[in-house]
């Protein structure tokens, strides 16, 4: 599942002469319906209308069908209707013209396609088809527990701060300055540095965290009528640095010995403190603050970087009239020894990093998101499963679901420092719940093995193979108790066969790959030759067959 980089397989056509290429024949019509170069026209210069009929049958229940057509809006009113598809009535209007596509899962075996033109006016239908979604696919039809669609860079975010070339946003608290947004061009190139304008010799922008953990922040600044910048971080201590943008050098400063100035062109400056957090709420962190210079809200500098009650721009003293400050971008608040590349973050669910290949992951709250997947059977049966994911929840000792299936209560779970399954009875290993992985379990009567990003760390050989059937939920168990896996899903696969040693190290391949993990799972290919026996192996470093 996810992967839709060469579309969905699809089915064989339902539909009889959808493309109108043998004129009407499959299609029942009433009213005015005639082919115009290769579509059908309906026209209705009537209440009653145009219509065109088919019927679909030898549906699946529980299976999934994909509607797409072609319409035009010849002259007069463009609305039409379909009426309906799998049960569901569709409105077309003026503004919805060309092609369109609807997904719908089958509740009956069959449904009476009908495609209607209301209103006075013509409108053409081509191309008209109906196919089934072939495999098994994950689905939530609650809404208000449905996973978020999300990205961030391979490798994971770091940066933990959000709108972080945003400092218009409400999320950064602003005293006495203004903020003009996309001001100048970025050290990326692009315009989206903001400008922040003092009105006040009280002028700083902020954010609030909590933690104890040893913290680096970082800004880009540029000036822009104010050429001093004060790069604050308060823990109960005040921690800053105050530079010169017109050269980088470091005028003053006090509460902190590790720092750094970073020339990175174009009169940018990235600068970055190191803390060790208080345990208590960091406050007037400053990533700009207007240590000396006019306060005229015209002058600044430009930020490239976030923190924890960051202050991108907060005048120290001159003349506040609101058209001096500073120029800023790029916020950046980690928890590392020192500033590392930047990424650039919305929100949580939307963070890219320059020269950084992206992954796209559902990301679960842990309270009551959750996927399932209908109408799988199978009897007694080896499974191999894999799941490219990280939890966000796992600290708790209760057993947060995987993946948990109703028929045989196969159950794959984690929790606190555990990864386990349930045949039965809990079977269970130590190793770190939490982090982003490729997790393979498979698993085969007597003979149970879990893999972790491509290699061995666990094997049972009291495993006790289990049916699959009725509904298989992702991300939290059958009976709905709570223990959902809060956390990101990048990858499943759920196999019901056993596996070879080669299939296994290609799945976990694929999976890694959709994880940005690949480097860690495919590891150093050898080569075994064996002329004696006429066997010739290649094996990657962590023992995968390749």
């Amino acid at each position: 599942m996810l992967d839709k980089s060469k579309g969905l397989a699809q089915g064989p056509e339902e539909i009889t002469n959808g493309d109108f290429s043998n004129g009407l024949t499959g299609w029942v019509t009433s009213g005015s319906v005639s082919i115009v170069s290769g579509s059908a026209h309906l026209t209705n210069t009537s209440t009653y209308g145009a219509q065109a009929f088919q019927g679909v049958s030898g549906l699946t229940v529980g299976k999934f069908y994909k509607l797409t057509l072609d319409t035009e809006a010849i002259s007069g009113d463009s609305s039409w209707y379909i009426d309906d598809f799998l049960g569901v009535y569709v409105q077309g209007v003026t503004s919805s013209q060309g092609r369109h596509s609807y997904t719908l899962q089958a509740t009956a075996t069959s449904f009476t396609l009908q495609f209607k033109k209301f209103g006075i006016g013509v409108v053409s239908l081509d191309n008209v088809s109906v196919t089934e979604i072939q495999g098994s696919h994950a689905t939530q039809p609650t809404s208000t527990k449905r996973p978020i669609y999300a990205r961030h860079p391979e490798g994971g975010i770091r940066n933990l701060l959000n709108y972080t070339e945003q400092f218009d946003n409400g999320y950064w608290t602003k005293q006495g300055s203004t903020i003009t947004a996309n001001a100048t061009i970025a050290p990326d190139g692009t315009t989206t540095a903001d400008k922040v304008s003092a009105t006040s010799t009280n002028s700083w922008l902020k954010r609030t965290f909590n933690t104890s953990n040893l913290l680096t922040f970082s800004c880009y600044y540029k000036a822009a009528g104010n050429n001093t910048v004060r790069h604050n971080f308060y823990t109960g201590v005040d921690r800053y640095i105050v530079i010169s943008l017109s050269d980088g050098s470091v005028i003053t400063g006090t509460g902190t010995t590790s720092y750094e100035v970073e020339d990175a062109g174009n009169g940018w400056w990235r600068v970055s403190i190191t803390v060790q957090g208080s345990g208590s709420t960091i406050q007037q962190a400053q990533p700009a603050r207007y240590y000396s210079g006019a306060t005229n809200g015209t002058d600044g500098v430009y930020a490239w970087a976030t923190i924890q009650q960051a202050q991108p721009a907060r005048y120290y003293s001159g003349a506040t009239n609101g058209t001096d400050g500073v120029y800023a971008w790029g916020a950046q608040l980690e928890e590392a020894a020192e500033a590392s590349n930047y990424q650039k973050v919305v929100t949580d669910i939307d963070v890219t990093e320059s020269g950084v290949g992206e992954v796209y992951y559902l990301k679960f709250d842990g309270t009551d998101d959750s996927m399932f997947i209908n109408n799988l059977t199978s009897s007694s049966t080896p499974i191999t499963s894999l799941f490219g994911y990280s939890a966000t929840n796992a600290e708790s000792t209760t057993s947060k679901y995987l993946l948990d299936i109703q028929s045989g209560r196969t159950v794959f779970a984690v929790k606190e420092g555990v990864i386990l399954y349930y045949d039965g009875a809990w079977s269970e290993f130590d190793a770190d719940a939490e982090v982003i992985k490729v997790l393979t379990y498979d698993l085969v009567e007597d003979d149970a093995k879990i893999r972790i990003d491509g290699t061995q760390e666990y094997s049972d050989t009291t495993y006790d193979q289990q049916a699959i059937g009725g509904t298989i939920k992702l991300f939290t168990a059958i009976d709905n108790d709570g223990r959902c896996v809060g956390g990101n899903m990048y990858q499943t696969i759920l196999r019901a066969a056993e596996s070879t040693d080669e299939e296994i190290a290609k799945a976990e391949t694929f999976v890694a790959n959709k994880t940005g993990l690949k480097a860690q799972v495919d590891g150093i290919a050898t080569l075994d030759l064996n002329f004696g026996a006429n066997t010739y192996t290649a094996k990657n470093s962590n023992g995968g067959v390749i």
